[in-house]
């Protein structure tokens, strides 16, 4: 149900450095390899890809290093990416929370999983 409904797309509370949140749609691809955000309600907003593999980290609630310089709070998910950015959101509640991390973590380390066994299958055939 959970992977259903990233597919099509949900609207969440994406955090800003400046306080603020914004209202995005978070989809997840077909093959769960990729989420992309977009600002909620605007056709053309441009979209921002993130690959699953590139997630270094993934935080519940308030338990972020102080690098992260976004407001989160006891209902935010942050995932710390490759490149030492962060992307936080904010959930509806605790069972919400838990749920997307849970959820993305799985995603996460499916992906790393795959692409560890291409790589080794690529070098078995050298």
């Amino acid at each position: 149900k959970f992977v259903q409904k990233m597919v099509r797309g949900r609207e969440l509370r994406m955090l800003s450095t400046s306080g603020r949140s914004l209202l995005c749609l978070v989809q997840l691809d077909r093959e769960i390899r990729n989420i992309s955000i977009q600002l909620a309600g605007k056709k053309d907003a441009k979209q921002r890809f993130v690959s699953l593999k590139s997630i270094d980290e993934i935080c519940v609630g308030e338990d972020v290093s102080e690098d992260v310089a976004l407001p989160v709070d006891e209902n935010s998910v942050t995932l710390v990416l490759e490149e030492g950015q962060a992307i936080a959101f904010q959930l509806e509640n605790i069972e919400a929370r838990d749920t997307f991390a849970m959820c993305m973590g799985m995603f996460v380390d499916g992906n790393r999983k795959d692409a560890e066994a291409r790589r080794a299958e690529k070098n078995k055939r050298r």
